[in-house]
């Protein structure tokens, strides 16, 4: 009996080509993308799986309060972890995670790496897997233990074990060398890592370099690793936890806490994006979300153009089914065979839909998340399991109605002519309505998220980033040497510098005025940075070089500052700071240095000496940015032959934010484009198998004098009702959709009604191309073709 319905089911495909082909593509596109959401929530869900202990793994964060909100912070007091581990006993292991630049000198070539300082527990608490080396030996005091990225970038493809490296610190500008023998290498590290590093080396290290203060409160960790039983054997720790918060907060008085957090290094993935100072990966909820919802509207969208052409397909087939049940098959043997058929044809779209996934979906979803998925996509169990769900469930949705409703009919209704397929099709018009409805907001989005990405690079960023080049400075170079060779060049027009990377980060300062506190962004920069930059100084003057005290004493404040402060005007007042006066000498407009996504906040432009100075700023002449960095990388090299060169162009410092929107553009556009792609083959074949049932009406209406326009309405009038009920929910749902999205990314955005109307448009056209060429074969068929037989 099987054999039989996947021989009929088989037929049944092959009679219909075109329907089948049009549930195949629209279903193994849907699939495609939604295994690309599977294997994004699958890598995220599991990630550090990989790790035995992984259970046992929790990361110490410390929290704080904002503004009546939580704010987590992922570095922690580096004295902290001992002492957990010394008070409670529940505490098996821990291990802190510090990161430091180094530069290695390699032959000829000078690099910089970052290595990591690690405390001996962290072999035990975790399993990268190893490709030379033996773990035993890992906690050598002069040992390091390299990643397979590191290791080839240094030695090569040869087994680098035995080997020496020399690391060169920078501490205070004083530069350390010293000299580590290569104790192992780490493979390949496995994509389901959340956090990543370079080298490892033993944290005794820092003692030596003079970095490491084990009672210094005020000295921070970068990562916190705590190993207990679970997280209940940390209760006792966070109800005992007010010893450490004293400790804490009294020798960090300008960045108190309110509490320490231990988070589960299992769901850190789901977490980390709410965390400053976060050294995991980290995808925010809104994106997730946004994932979610992109796979089931793809879905849906696909199952309701399923349905509708199953249901239209249906109603051609009621004579063989009243031959069927007239012949002796029951009820439940009927059922079975549409679902076989669908079965069948589901089988087919995932099988597809897997193989798209894997060679075409996956690799460009890299491209634009730089997130590796899919190594493991036929491997992995869970996709076999999710791709039967699908199949079971994309079956049912298109057999049950269809098969549940005609094999209810009586075979004598059915020869006699009475038992019609939905005569009002109230149920396949709701299914293309919402159909309809889906790919209007897919468009919608599409083209505002497209839109918004264009405005926020066009706004202003209140300064002149273009044709400047920061590069960074050693603590072992001298920014006065660089400096003024630099201004030697023909192709240089200004140099300054700074302490902090203006667009990249800050310092927060907790200062006082007039008796209150408050808490303000700062940059500490040279005199004449304002100007270089092209800040507009609105009120007084700038820094200036040739008054002394400007580099210790003096301030530049912007208008969000002058704002919170309720000042008409800051020029000779003062700002206190760990007790020590700043007047306020100049007034500058609000500009960016931060991402666009919230409003301005209030600064402080301080002043600095040339040995704090991090970021050395070298305006070139226009039309020189392409290739202005070889000649300051010409300078660097003559003056800093030892040292590597690192550069990047200021008006590139909001990329990766800008980035975040041109990543949300693409993946909706594509969305937008299969939602098209898959409406637009619905309504072709929908619209042929209506035109099928209708072609004899329109015969006759033809030979009674119907004209062109009698035509296209009695084909679209279908259509028309979708249209509709895209137009009245699709709108306001749309407009609001696209106002909440852009409040939470960008601060100052307004909605327009543009993307809405080309949406509409959009939808129309897609319709009126889908329907055009059976309006064509309707009007210029001949209507005794389909009125012989009267």
């Amino acid at each position: 009996m099987i054999k039989n319905y996947f021989k009929l089911g088989f037929r049944n495909l092959a009679k219909n080509r075109l329907s089948s082909t049009i549930n195949i593509l629209g279903l193994a596109l849907a699939v495609g993308c939604c295994m690309v959401v599977f294997a994004f929530f699958d890598w995220s869900m599991h990630m550090d799986n990989f790790h035995h202990k992984l259970n046992n793994l929790f990361v110490l964060e410390r929290v704080s309060q904002q503004n009546g909100n939580q704010q987590y912070w992922g570095n922690s007091p580096a004295p902290m972890g001992p002492m957990l581990k010394t008070d409670f006993p529940q505490i098996k292991n821990i291990t802190r995670v510090n990161y430091s630049g180094v530069v290695i000198k390699q032959g000829d070539n000078v690099f910089r790496e970052s290595v990591t300082f690690v405390d001996n527990a962290f072999y035990n608490m975790f399993d990268f897997p190893v490709k030379w080396g033996n773990k035993a030996t890992f906690t050598d005091p002069d040992g390091i233990v390299l990643t397979d990225v590191l290791s080839v970038k240094i030695f090569g493809k040869e087994n680098p074990l035995g080997k020496n490296v020399i690391l060169r610190f920078n501490n205070n500008g004083q530069e350390t060398a010293m000299n580590f023998t290569v104790k192992g290498v780490f493979d390949k590290m496995p994509i389901e890592s959340s956090w990543y590093f370079s080298a490892l080396i033993p944290r005794s290290k820092m003692a030596a370099l003079g970095i490491d203060k084990p009672s210094d409160w005020a000295q921070s960790a970068d990562i916190t690793f705590v190993e207990a039983n679970n997280a209940t054997a940390l209760s006792p720790v966070m109800a005992q936890s007010k010893k450490y918060l004293q400790l804490y907060n009294t020798a960090n008085p300008n960045e108190k806490i309110s509490a320490f957090h231990f988070q589960p290094l299992a769901t850190m993935c789901f977490h980390s994006d709410i965390v400053n100072n976060n050294r995991f990966n980290s995808t925010s909820m809104a994106g997730y979300i946004m994932l979610l919802v992109i796979a089931a509207a793809l879905l849906l969208l696909v199952y309701f153009n399923y349905m509708n052409i199953a249901i239209a397909s249906a109603s051609a087939r009621l004579k063989e089914i009243g031959v069927r049940k007239v012949m002796g098959s029951s009820r439940k043997q009927i059922i079975l065979q549409f679902i076989f058929e669908n079965i069948i044809l589901c089988s087919i779209a995932v099988t597809i839909g897997l193989l798209l996934a894997k060679y075409i979906f996956i690799p460009w979803f890299h491209q634009i998340a730089n997130v590796e998925l899919g190594q493991t996509l036929f491997t992995n169990y869970r996709t076999w399991i999710t791709l039967a769900i699908l199949i079971i469930v994309s079956a049912i949705s298109g057999a049950a109605y269809p098969s549940f409703y005609i094999s209810a009919f009586k075979p004598v209704n059915i020869m006699k002519g009475n038992s019609k397929m939905g005569s009002k099709n109230r149920f396949r018009k709701a299914l293309l309505g919402f159909q309809f409805f889906v790919t209007f907001l897919a468009i919608a989005l599409a083209i505002a998220f497209s839109q918004e990405t264009k405005n926020i690079k066009a706004k202003p960023w209140g300064y002149s980033p273009a044709n400047t080049v920061v590069v960074t400075l050693d603590k072992a170079a001298k920014y006065e040497a660089f400096s003024d060779e630099l201004k030697n060049t023909s192709r240089v027009v200004a140099v300054t510098g700074a302490d902090q990377a203006l667009g990249r980060y800050t310092r927060q300062l907790v200062i006082k005025t007039e008796g209150k506190e408050q808490t303000v962004q700062s940059i500490s920069a040279l005199p004449g940075f304002a100007t270089q930059l092209g800040i507009s100084i609105t009120k007084g003057r700038d820094l200036n070089a040739a008054i002394k005290t400007d580099e210790t004493d003096a301030v530049l404040v912007n208008q969000a500052f002058l704002k919170q402060m309720h000042w008409a005007t800051g020029i000779g007042k003062n700002v206190e700071y760990e007790h020590r006066l700043y007047q306020v000498v100049g007034e500058v407009n609000n500009f960016h240095f931060e991402s666009f996504q919230a409003p301005v906040g209030p600064m402080l432009l301080m002043g600095c000496k040339p040995d704090n100075v991090n970021y050395v700023y070298v305006k070139a002449y226009p039309g020189l940015l392409s290739n202005a960095h070889t000649a300051v990388e010409k300078v660097w090299k003559a003056v800093n032959p030892n040292l590597p060169f690192e550069y990047f162009y200021q008006d590139t410092v909001f990329d990766g934010y800008f980035g975040g929107f041109v990543q949300v553009s693409k993946v909706l556009s594509a969305v937008s484009m299969i939602m098209v792609i898959i409406s637009i083959s619905g309504i072709f074949g929908l619209a042929l198998l209506i035109l099928g049932k209708k072609m004899k009406e329109i015969s006759v209406r033809k030979v009674l004098g119907a004209g062109m326009g009698n035509v296209v309405f009695l084909i679209n009038k279908e259509f028309l009702f979708a249209l509709g009920f895209a137009l009245l929910f699709g709108f306001p749902i749309a407009y609001w959709l696209t106002g909440s999205l852009f409040k939470v990314i960008e601060s100052e955005t307004s909605v327009s009604f543009m993307p809405l109307i080309l949406s509409f448009v959009s939808l129309l056209m897609m319709t009126l191309i889908s329907v055009s060429w059976h309006i064509y074969k309707a009007q210029t068929s001949s209507p005794t073709k389909y009125l012989k037989d009267e």
